[in-house]
């Protein structure tokens, strides 16, 4: 009997692990994407608007939000992460690599230069996510042209 409670709790073990460990958003893959990649991964947005950088599209999918610039992906806001934990493993979930934050409060995680990424910072509800901001660093073609002088 002892033998197949600690097989059980083994299993659920795992199991938990496993489930804190699924990506519940790659929000990596969808950066410097075009709205058409991005769509293929979210679905059609709900609507569209035009905003400062360009234009900006509201998905199902997680409540996210993408502003794109010359049609790629910008600043990504997921609005909707309750089940993800608010500590230094939970951008893991949204598809970056772990790596230690370089600001950590009580009202905010914000992680600088990971994989492309000028910065992700994630907001607290209780123990969990309440949002997450994705701050893409812009590509060439992406920035706004220079005036001439």
């Amino acid at each position: 009997m002892r033998t197949v409670c600690t097989a059980l709790l083994l299993a659920w073990s795992f199991a938990a692990l496993a489930e804190e460990n699924t990506v519940i958003l790659n929000a990596l893959a969808l950066a410097h994407a075009s709205q058409a990649s991005v769509e293929q991964t979210l679905g059609k947005p709900e609507f569209c608007r035009k905003a400062r950088l360009g234009l900006s599209c509201r998905y199902a999918a997680h409540g996210t939000e993408v502003v794109y610039a010359s049609d790629q992906a910008q600043r990504i806001t997921i609005n909707e992460l309750d089940e993800l934990t608010f500590d230094k493993g939970a951008i893991a979930r949204l598809g970056f690599p772990v790596q230690e934050p370089a600001e950590i409060s009580d009202e905010a995680l914000r992680w600088q230069d990971v994989s492309g990424i000028s910065e992700i910072t994630l907001f607290p509800s209780k123990d969990k996510t309440d949002y997450a901001l994705i701050v893409v660093t812009p590509s060439a073609d992406s920035k706004p042209a220079q005036a001439k002088k």
